[in-house]
């Protein structure tokens, strides 16, 4: 008995003992606290981190409109360093774990998009820096030096990661899973509320759009550019793309929680602050197009004599080039238009930024079809997504093929809800019967029209794109002067983040040493533009 009762004390202490061991470890975890992420939350962060915002200087070097008050900004082109998305793309990967640790099977929909996302960041990525690490990248601790891959191999991978996106959500969509875990049902989408017919659209438009940017290699082999792109738009049942603006990869503002950059708050502080520039309002009035009167005001100086509010030739934009103190003085006159305070500053939802869009597409496959890519796509031929292109941007500005559609402009000197209004009437068939509008056909005047009038549509919208475009066509044409910088000179290039030089020396001269003689020079053409 006596023994019996030391073994039960010793039992006793050891239950003790470990229910104060397993309590300490209870008591350690914050209870408010998530000890993982789940996958729907790092796709949430990774869409949030890939949008494009507009009110930025991204606007200004696609010469949409220009700052004339150096308080506020300027119109420079001393390029620093652009996007570095590797810690976004360290959540991709995050995401595809999370996804597969929560039931995804091997493909699943975070696993797909993930393939978009690796595409859409590093060839971003490369347009603005040239070449870039990627297979050595993402690696942790096991390798903090990554060497870089050229431009062309970021660009195969690219295109490698949208088939595969594609080839996935396809299978997704035609076959869905019974399997209903957390990793297998997407959740958590802000673009397209986790609809996987609408996310395969917008990955092979993007497809598309990555195979334009490489038009100026379009003959190289290794690149297979021409054959893609005829492959994906004449096989819709396989590589559907973009067919409405429904279908556009847009951001969504809600007030009050997430504003339209521009709205009633900063009104008072900055409305007066940003001017058109001429690059963009000349185009409009030469060709006496509609979309004038939503996105800009009338330069009150140019409203007198037989000139009306509602004319076109009361509208201009300042010379991006211009020296601000002067464009400064010329703006507070009323020579030039501000953009549109209605239409911009008017709300906090203001309008919807689109990333990759439906108008694009269209302006997109017209260029292939002109420039004998191929010879046509499901719609028809080149001026039949020429045409679908003006019509669909003019729709989302509000203005109709056929009809009228109401103009405010503010009132100088007003607040905002003071603007006057105007009723503007409008035929689609009478703006593209004039010469500068109708489709010249499949040469060099056709393409110059399909170029400018994708300009048009991306007022705003899609970062540095029209920026991008402008660098490989030259259209529109883009000024200069003391306004822009650089030597009067547009930059052409992006220098590297600055930790490469430090973090990753070797790899960084190297990179430099093999694309633009040993030097981050921002005037340098990178391969895609050799």
């Amino acid at each position: 008995m006596k023994n019996n009762n030391k073994y039960t004390v010793i039992i006793l202490l050891l239950i003790v003992f470990a229910s104060c061991k397993k309590s300490f470890e209870t008591l350690s975890k914050n209870p408010n606290k998530p000890s993982e992420v789940p996958a729907s939350l790092l796709l949430n962060g990774v869409l949030n981190d890939i949008y494009d915002a507009p009110y930025t200087m991204q606007e200004r070097w696609c010469q949409y409109y220009c700052c004339n008050y150096d308080y506020y900004g300027n119109n420079r082109y001393d390029f620093g360093s652009q996007d570095d998305y590797y810690n976004t793309l360290n959540n991709v990967n995050k995401m595809e774990a999370a996804a597969l640790a929560t039931g995804g099977e091997t493909i699943n929909p975070y696993e797909a998009l993930g393939n978009f996302f690796r595409a859409y960041m590093f060839t971003k990525m490369s347009l603005e820096y040239g070449d870039i690490p990627v297979d050595d990248a993402l690696k942790g601790l096991s390798n903090l030096q990554p060497a870089y891959n050229t431009q062309k191999e970021v660009f195969i991978k690219a295109f490698g990661w949208l088939e595969k996106a594609n080839t996935d959500l396809s299978q997704l969509i035609a076959n869905p899973s019974s399997n209903t875990t957390n990793g297998q049902v997407l959740k958590g989408d802000i673009y397209f509320n986790n609809d996987l017919a609408k996310w395969q659209k917008a990955v092979n438009t993007l497809h598309l759009r990555l195979l334009l940017a490489c038009s100026m290699k379009a003959d190289d082999a290794g690149l297979n550019i021409k054959t893609q792109f005829n492959t994906i738009v004449n096989n819709p049942d396989k590589y559907p793309v973009m067919e409405n603006s429904g279908d556009n990869l847009q951001y969504t503002y809600i007030h009050p929680t997430n504003d339209y950059p521009m709205n009633p708050s900063n009104f008072g502080f900055d409305a007066l602050r940003y001017n058109t520039s001429a690059t963009y309002i000349s185009l409009l009035t030469k060709l006496r197009d509609p979309r004038v009167f939503v996105t800009a005001e009338p330069a009150i100086a140019l409203i007198k004599g037989n000139v009306k509010p509602t004319d076109f030739e009361a509208f201009a934009g300042a010379d991006p080039g211009e020296d601000q103190g002067v464009m400064y003085v010329k703006t507070n006159s009323g020579n030039y238009s501000l953009i549109n305070r209605h239409h911009f500053y008017e709300t906090y939802t203001g309008e919807p930024s689109i990333q990759i869009g439906y108008p694009e597409l269209c302006f997109n496959i017209a260029e292939a079809i002109n420039r004998g890519w191929i010879n046509k796509g499901p719609l028809g031929a080149a001026e039949d997504y020429y045409k679908a292109g003006i019509i669909s941007s003019m729709d989302f500005y509000g203005v109709p093929v056929s009809g009228s559609f109401t103009a405010y402009f503010l009132k100088p000197g007003a607040s905002l809800g003071t603007s006057n209004t105007y009723t503007i009437d409008v035929n689609f068939d009478n703006y593209y019967a004039q010469p500068l509008v109708k489709y010249a056909g499949n040469n060099t005047n056709g393409l110059t029209q399909i170029l400018q009038q994708k300009y048009l549509a991306l007022f705003r919208h899609s970062g540095l794109e029209s920026y991008f475009t402008w660098r490989r066509t030259g259209v529109p044409a883009f000024t200069t002067g003391t306004g822009t910088g650089n030597s009067e000179r547009i930059a052409l290039r992006f220098q590297y983040p600055g930790n490469e030089k430090t973090a990753n020396a070797t790899n960084y001269n190297a990179a430099l040493q093999a694309q633009y003689g040993g030097n981050d020079d921002i005037n340098a053409k990178m391969w895609l533009l050799k």
